[in-house]
This record gives structure tokens, C-alpha cells and sequence, in this order.
């Protein structure tokens, strides 16, 4: 074929032809000829290279609900950049890229409004449940970051991990594989280890004081909560189980939590309503093989006090629309029987963290997943007696019972 037959060949027409293959076969009939190749790469806009990857299909990057908004979507370095993680899934290449692909596609699924379901998250399902690519259960999933050569990804493969929240790892108990029941033990010995709580961490799952997320921290939070509902089987329905326990990854999609769409407009962060709290606490000796962590469910109903409105603190806020929101309300036990029944006043804050994650005070959580989201808020929680231990706070379903019967 030569550059004359191409140019013979309205560029529209060839462009609406091409949008029909593969961005695969549209990089090799770009190798045969100049025009093709001009007709490919170098195109006056991205009419072909915005087809393929909303046809291929991928979520519309600019529906994204991300704090850091996206102006200007560069539709083929995004596309060949998935493309390429497909590549690294079925042989291997570039841990670290795939990793950061994902999450890329995490963060830009479209919010629950736009679509019924995610076309994002299916692909990142699909990839990452291949059966010709162990080297994802072994390095990604489940194994421990111990090796030299894949430290580099570990903190964003923790930040992956806890958005699963081991929704595509099956096992409870003794009959968990082997790999499920290491990584069981290596979160609790985390979470339940007083050094890993100090002031430069806020005393939560953070690191930098408190402006940085520590992914490793708030996925063993999320192995640990996820590992004890699982034993409790069925006397936990998943009405009382956080979404991302349920849904996995499409519960991390902005306003997929309840009554996201009736919240007050000055209410960015979908604060007000009710709201359970699944708190895990220990006791020495619970690397025994025995040793069941005690798990409570609490109810809360949170309102909002006040949203800052100041200009001069607006204008320094890393998004100006989503100020800080000082909530308030009330929290007590679930069931009926419960020693915890009186109402306890809670007061905190909901802001958005300089790298756009949301941040709960009171509570020392961080959001899981978009703004809104069912996943919920996963944190650490203190008592007077020098307690410490994770929590799961998350959006109650509207059809949810709000009391309940010891278990």
C-alpha cells in the first residue's frame, strides 16, 4: 500500500474503519506506509485514538469524580499504556506500570450515577483473574513484598490489595490456602502492634505526619476485618458487611453508597445519614491457632455541623469545591441486648489530603475507593484503657435493620 492509495481515501472514512479493529492492528497498519502512519500518530486531534479506547471499552475518563480533574485526556498514551498492562498480565514486563495502570483505571471508574456498572473495573477483574498469569496471585494478590526486585511497586500493589479488599481470594478458617492464612497472621501482627501507632502517624494508617496514606497499614486493617466477618459466615449477613467485602472493586466507585444521590449540596463527602461500624479488638497470645479477635458492630447517625467557608483557607485547598466538613452525632451498640445501647456523642472532620484521598478525623480513617463510595472508611480506633485496634465504617443500606440481636 502507498501514501497516493491512502490519501485517495477520505481521512474521516479511514479513520471510522480503523476505529473498528484493534489498537493493536491499528499500530501495524500504521508501520506500512507514511500516510498511514500520518494518518495514526499525527492526526490534528484524537477522534481515533478516543474511539478505540471508549469502544474498547473503558470508562470516559472525564466522568472521573477525582479531585485532580482531568482537562485534557491524552487518549492514546492511555490506551497503550492499558493495552501494554495486558501484555505484562499474560508474559511479564514492567510490574510497577501494571500496577500503576490499575490503579489509574480504579480511580477513573465511572461514578455509579454514569453507568450501572463499570466497564473499568470489569477489565481489571478480568486481567487480573487470568488463568496464564500466576506471577499476579503470587507477587500481586497475596504474596509478601520481601523481594528485592519488586519493593518498588509494593506501596501501590497495598494501595490495590486494600480496594479488593480480598474480594478475589477465597477462603476461611483452616480450609483458607496456605498463602490467605500467612497474609492473616502478617496483618494482625501489624495492625495489632502498639509501634506502628505514633504521633507522626496521627496515630492512625498514616505516615509524613498525616498527610500520606500508609497503604500497607490500611490493607492489613482490610485483611484483618475481611478475615474475621468470613468466620463469622452466615450469622453475618452482608447487609452488615462493608460493600467492598460484597461488591469488591465496584463498591470503590464514587456515590455508589446509599442516598449519595438526596445528601444536602454543601455535603461533598456523603456525611450525614446512618452508619455501622464494624470495631475488631485483641488480647495477647493470638497467634495461637485457636484465637478468635472480638468483632462489634455499632450504629451511627451522623450529621453535618458546619463546612468552612472561609476564602483564605479555600484558596488553599487542594480542590477549593470540597471544603472541610465538621460532623457530629451520635453512635451506640447494634443489638438490642447490647451493654452499649446509650448513645455516645461523636465529633470529627471530613477533608480531602493534598494527593486527593479523603480523610476522616475522630475516626483516624481514610476513604476507600471515590468520594461517596460504599466501601466505606478504614481507620484505627483507641479506648481509655490504651486499647487499639482497626475499624470498618460504612454507609447503612436503606432496607438495612437497624438493631439486632447479640451474636
Amino acid at each position: 500500500m502507498t501514501s497516493s492509495m491512502i490519501s485517495a481515501v477520505p481521512p474521516e472514512l479511514s479513520e471510522r474503519t480503523l476505529s473498528l479493529c484493534h489498537p493493536r492492528d491499528v499500530a501495524s497498519f500504521a508501520q506500512t506506509c507514511r500516510g498511514a502512519y500520518a494518518l495514526v500518530y499525527q492526526s490534528s486531534d484524537q477522534y481515533l485514538w478516543r474511539t478505540l479506547f471508549l469502544d474498547y471499552p473503558f470508562d470516559d475518563p472525564r466522568l472521573s469524580t477525582s479531585s485532580s480533574s482531568i482537562s485534557k485526556v491524552d487518549w492514546r498514551a492511555k490506551l497503550q499504556r492499558r493495552v501494554r498492562a495486558e501484555h505484562i498480565a499474560r508474559s511479564d514486563g514492567d510490574r510497577c506500570e501494571f500496577v500503576e495502570v490499575l490503579l489509574e483505571c480504579v480511580h477513573e471508574a465511572a461514578p455509579r450515577a454514569a453507568r450501572e456498572s463499570s466497564h473499568n473495573i470489569s477489565w481489571i477483574t478480568t486481567i487480573l483473574t487470568l488463568e496464564e498469569s500466576p506471577w499476579i496471585e503470587r507477587f500481586l494478590r497475596l504474596g509478601p513484598f520481601d523481594s528485592p526486585s519488586i519493593k518498588y511497586f509494593a506501596s501501590d500493589a497495598e494501595e490495590l490489595r486494600a480496594h479488593l479488599a480480598l474480594s478475589l481470594d477465597h477462603g476461611v478458617g483452616t480450609e483458607a490456602p496456605e498463602k490467605l492464612r500467612v497474609l492473616r497472621r502478617m496483618s494482625r501482627a501489624y495492625v495489632y502492634d502498639l509501634r506502628n501507632y505514633t504521633r507522626a502517624g496521627n496515630w492512625g494508617p498514616f505516615i509524613g505526619a498525616g498527610d500520606s496514606i500508609n497503604w500497607r497499614h490500611v490493607n492489613a486493617i482490610v485483611t484483618v476485618i475481611t478475615m474475621n466477618l468470613r468466620d463469622f459466615g452466615i450469622h453475618w449477613p452482608k447487609e452488615f458487611k462493608p460493600q467492598a467485602i460484597v461488591r469488591g472493586l465496584e463498591a470503590c466507585r464514587a456515590y455508589s453508597a446509599s442516598g449519595s444521590f438526596k445528601r444536602s449540596s454543601l455535603d461533598w463527602a456523603g456525611v450525614e445519614g446512618e452508619w455501622m461500624r464494624i470495631t475488631c479488638g485483641w488480647n495477647p497470645g493470638f497467634f495461637d491457632d485457636g484465637y478468635q479477635e472480638a468483632s462489634r458492630l455499632l450504629l451511627l447517625n451522623l450529621r453535618v455541623i458546619s463546612v468552612e467557608n472561609d476564602p483564605e483557607v479555600l484558596e488553599k485547598l487542594p480542590d477549593p469545591s470540597r471544603p472541610p466538613i465538621t460532623f457530629g452525632g451520635t453512635m451506640r451498640g447494634f443489638n438490642s441486648d447490647s451493654d452499649e445501647i446509650l448513645n455516645r456523642v461523636v465529633r470529627g472532620t471530613v477533608r480531602l489530603m493534598k494527593d486527593g484521598n479523603i480523610r476522616w478525623s475522630f475516626f483516624r480513617g481514610v476513604q476507600i475507593g471515590g468520594v461517596c463510595s460504599s466501601a466505606g472508611v478504614v481507620g484505627a480506633w483507641s479506648g481509655a484503657h490504651h486499647g487499639q485496634g482497626p475499624f470498618w465504617l460504612f454507609k447503612a443500606e436503606e432496607n438495612t435493620p437497624k438493631e439486632g440481636r447479640r451474636r
